[in-house]
């Protein structure tokens, strides 16, 4: 088990290492438009390397927002599969007395529920009863 994950986790970190690197080349630029009248921040962005550590840093805060985005995502998908209440969110937190309440409230609800099945049954049990009761009158009276 162990040596599968070797095989796998190398090339997978080649792939990785590999596309860092085209990406970084890729985002090098290649010309630099010339300003008659240059201003400040022409002067500034008049630099490759400039240019290409702003690019960098885009593409990484991308990223991170991205990858960010999608923990956020998958882990609030599995806390809701699992039946864990999000009690916090940010600067927004749930007290523990309404989440208490709300959990009192489903299961009141849900005893309530299982009650009234069992009502139910009762009173389908006596309306097979008086049904079978019914026919025997009707057979009774038929016979006469």
């Amino acid at each position: 088990m162990e040596r599968t994950g070797r095989f796998v986790a190398a090339p997978l970190l080649a792939v990785l290492i590999a596309a860092a690197l085209l990406l970084a080349v890729g985002l090098f630029p290649t010309d630099l438009p010339a300003s008659s009248e240059p201003s400040f921040l022409d002067t500034i962005f008049d630099n490759r390397g400039v240019i290409w550590a702003s690019r960098l840093l885009l593409v990484s805060a991308a990223a991170v927002l991205a990858f960010g985005g999608v923990f956020i995502v998958a882990s609030t998908v599995v806390r809701m599969k699992n039946g864990d209440w999000l009690r916090r969110a940010g600067p927004f937190e749930v007290s523990e007395t309404a989440a208490d309440e709300i959990e009192g409230e489903a299961e009141f609800w849900r005893d309530l529920s299982l009650a009234q099945k069992e009502e139910v049954a009762g009173l389908t049990e006596r309306l097979n009863g008086s049904d079978e009761l019914i026919e025997r009158l009707r057979t009774l009276i038929d016979d006469d």
